[in-house]
């Protein structure tokens, strides 16, 4: 896919291994066969994250071994996570404050819009336009950091070629949310109890192998299947 080009791909490669077996079979058997791993992985990403300045690298390092759960290939929970995390500190920093000032705006405009007083249409209007722009940003937000660690992108290749994967790939990314939603609302239910300890121990990490588990087929369809790793082009026999 032409709007996909310009990168060099990070790493060995893709197995040739095809697994047939559903999807679904294959996510909870990496879920069970790591579940400790993830458990090791979330405490060292809430460990790692200053709030703003380092919670974008974090998440690189954490998406840098999730990633390679997500394609059944070894990770170093200790040396892959800092390594990613160095590597990339400066681009991940900037995409984690971006992130946080977008947030910010988002939840600013739903308080002022609980505070408009208009007409139906206008606030109807600006539900729409706050809902939308939200979506989009959480889908877009699935991509950035697994196409961060994966691939020699420029920051207008990342936002560019995130925004496209919101779209093509917007059930997909509906169905993450949706299940996000339910994790993120169980640990508010119960944070009086169990919430605090859910979310230090499992709650990053297993939201984090969701999306790269779902999000990664597509990343491999569209920048890695058919293209030469060292330049980044479709291959005569793919174009």
């Amino acid at each position: 896919m032409g709007l996909f080009n310009d990168y060099m791909r990070e790493g060995k490669g893709i197995k040739n291994e095809i697994d047939t077996r559903p999807r679904l079979i294959v996510f909870f058997d990496i879920l069970f066969r790591k579940f400790w791993n993830l458990i090791l992985v979330n405490l060292l990403f809430v460990l790692a994250c200053i709030p703003v300045i380092t919670i974008g690298p974090a998440i690189a390092g954490m998406t840098k071994i999730l990633r390679n759960y997500a394609r059944e290939e070894h990770a170093f929970i200790w040396g892959d996570f800092w390594e990613t995390f160095k590597s990339n500190f400066l681009k991940a920093m900037l995409i984690g404050i971006i992130d946080f000032v977008i947030s910010f705006i988002i939840i600013f405009d739903l308080y002022m819009y609980i505070a408009l007083n208009a007409s139906p249409i206008l606030r109807i209007a600006a539900l729409a336009l706050m809902f939308i722009t939200a979506t989009i940003f959480i889908f877009m937000n699935y991509y950035i950091f697994p196409m961060l660690i994966t691939f020699r992108l420029t920051f207008k290749q990342l936002i560019k070629n995130a925004f496209i994967f919101a779209w093509i790939g917007f059930w997909r990314n509906m169905l993450v949310t949706i299940i996000i939603a339910g994790l993120t609302a169980l640990a508010v239910l119960y944070i009086a109890t169990f919430g605090i300890l859910y979310l230090a121990l499992i709650y990053f990490s297993l939201c984090g192998l969701i999306i790269n588990f779902a999000t990664y087929p597509l990343i491999k369809k569209h920048m890695i299947d058919g293209y030469d790793p060292q330049t980044g082009k479709k291959l005569d026999e793919e174009i």
